[in-house]
This record gives C-alpha cells, sequence and structure tokens, in this order.
C-alpha cells in the first residue's frame, strides 16, 4: 500500500502561516459595573506615523524642489531645518540665536546673519525675541485648520515667498580658502 502523500516542507519565499485564534486572544466585549462614585475613563492611543520620530509636518513641495535654486549658504540651510525641525505645534520655535548657535555648533551671529537672509526671502520671520514662526506655506507643523489660521494672521512685513522659475540651479558661492589667489 502506497503511503499518503507527505506535506513539502515550507520555503522562506511561502507566506507565514495564519495565526491561528485561541480564546485567550480574542476580544471579547466586556460588560463593567460602576458603582455610585465611580467614573470610566477611556483613552486612546494616537500613534504617528513618520520615516524618524513620532511626529510629523508638512513641507511644501514646491518649495522643497526651489530650494536647491535659492543660492542658501549651508549655515543658512542648516538654521533653516533646524528651525522646521524643532517648530513647536502652530509653527512656533521657541528658542534664542544664542541656543540655536549652541546646538548646531556656530556662533550666534551667524544665526543672526542666516535667519536675516532668510526672513528676507521670506521663510521665517522673528515674531518677539527668542520666538520665531516658520512661513506656513512653506513648511507647518499642526493641523490644516491651524495652518490655515497661521496663513490667514501672517503680518503684511513678510515679502511674499519669489521662488526662481529656473530649471538649474545656480553655482553655489564658494569662500576663497586660505592660500587661494584671487
Amino acid at each position: 500500500m502506497a503511503e499518503p502523500a507527505r506535506k513539502p516542507p515550507r520555503r522562506s519565499e511561502d507566506p507565514p502561516a495564519p495565526p491561528q485564534s485561541s480564546p485567550a486572544t480574542e476580544q471579547r466585549p466586556v460588560n463593567l459595573q460602576l458603582g455610585r462614585g465611580d467614573r470610566l475613563v477611556v483613552e486612546r492611543q494616537r500613534t504617528d506615523y513618520d520615516f524618524v520620530g513620532r511626529s510629523y509636518y508638512l513641507m511644501s513641495r514646491e518649495l522643497s524642489a526651489k530650494l536647491p535654486h535659492l543660492g542658501l549658504t549651508l549655515t543658512q540651510y542648516d538654521v533653516l531645518h533646524h528651525l522646521m525641525g524643532t517648530q513647536a505645534f502652530g509653527g512656533i520655535v521657541h528658542q534664542t540665536q544664542q541656543a540655536i548657535g549652541q546646538d548646531l555648533g556656530i556662533d550666534r551671529k551667524e544665526v543672526g546673519k542666516a535667519i536675516r537672509r532668510l526672513s528676507t526671502i521670506g521663510l521665517v520671520w522673528q515674531e518677539r525675541r527668542g520666538e520665531y514662526r516658520i512661513n506656513p506655506r512653506c513648511a507647518f507643523y499642526g493641523r490644516s485648520g491651524d495652518q490655515q489660521a497661521a496663513v490667514e494672521s501672517m503680518p503684511d512685513h513678510v515679502p511674499d515667498l519669489d521662488l526662481p522659475d529656473y530649471k538649474v540651479r545656480p553655482p553655489r558661492r564658494r569662500r576663497t580658502l586660505k592660500g587661494d589667489t584671487p
């Protein structure tokens, strides 16, 4: 008599078998009896999805594509990205230039120069001492309704973003190194 066919061993490319549900893992409705003075609090855990970290902000695609065309220095890039990465909910950064400089390992004066250039372009502006706001049309950390309110409350002194329309990035400015002849 022939032996019954044996099931072939599972290969690594086969999908894993679905887990068997057990009575212990099944979710069943629970009836709770609350006594006088008892209260029930239900908290939902909110999960933020991101590549790195627990939170995210939105940045304009057009700005991302045109950022290399703005001719920013590396320090200006660093300051801009530091501001975007440390903004609080609502797009405000609560840091002094001294603190930003310490985080980036540069002098406070360099931070001030970079912020002035970013302000000239209209990417950020200073609300008050130690408080900066990122242009909500460029990048925003918060809800869409909050972003709309932030756009509507932008001060008049913030220039409109004038993104270049050329296709090739201008050459980087090169600083003169010691020993170079002008």
